[in-house]
């Protein structure tokens, strides 16, 4: 599993719009809406995730958003493991069903099937 490092990037609310910090490369953007701000801050740092720190004004919120996106990285980070876990497994699991494997890996057989039908899975 890799994990691309990304620069923390603050972000404010002003009066008319938004403002992104992102003190590591020495960069500023601002923009009307949080939308077009987000674009021009992947335009600087490339897709993927980004280690946005929101401060909207509402220190609760502020609390609530960074809960759920931290939440949501965890997320993607253990489906990421889950995922390269899963192709090992295909890769050593010779000779077990589709079946057997939908049971060890707690998928449906059908899922099983497609992932070993892979052009790049092993076997």
């Amino acid at each position: 599993m890799t994990q691309s490092l990304s620069p923390r990037v603050l972000v404010l609310r002003e009066e008319r719009g938004w403002r992104a910090e992102i003190p590591e490369l020495r960069r500023l953007h601002r923009a009307r809406t949080l939308f077009t701000l987000d674009r021009r801050v992947r335009e600087t740092l490339g897709s993927g995730w980004v280690d946005y720190r929101f401060r909207t004004g509402d220190p609760l919120l502020d609390e609530l958003v960074a809960g759920v996106r931290a939440g949501r990285r965890a997320a993607q980070l253990a489906e990421e493991q889950a995922r390269e876990l899963t192709g090992r497994i295909l890769d050593r699991a010779a000779g077990l069903s589709s079946r057997d494997l939908g049971v060890l890996l707690e998928l449906s057989h059908q899922r099983v099937h497609q992932l070993l039908s892979r052009p790049d899975a092993a076997g």
